[in-house]
């Protein structure tokens, strides 16, 4: 879909491991600790790239026209 599109284009301007966290995270289902033992880096600051990239996309998302209920 567009959607999935524009999710694959934002990708692709973040770091590279930036991106492999978030494919790794809600692609293949890695847990947040498996994936931080796989960078060597804290749970939290896998959360926080994670959090980072929704919030990116998130916007994009919304400047395109798509919507999300916030409730």
């Amino acid at each position: 879909t567009q959607k999935n599109q524009i999710i694959i284009d934002e990708l692709e301007k973040v770091k590279e491991q930036d991106k492999n966290i978030f494919i790794l995270y809600y692609y293949e289902e890695i847990k947040v600790k498996d994936i931080a033992t796989r960078y060597k880096m804290s749970e939290s600051k896998v959360k926080s790239k994670l959090f980072r990239m929704r919030k990116r996309i998130k916007k994009i998302l919304k400047e395109r026209g798509y919507d999300f209920y916030e409730g």
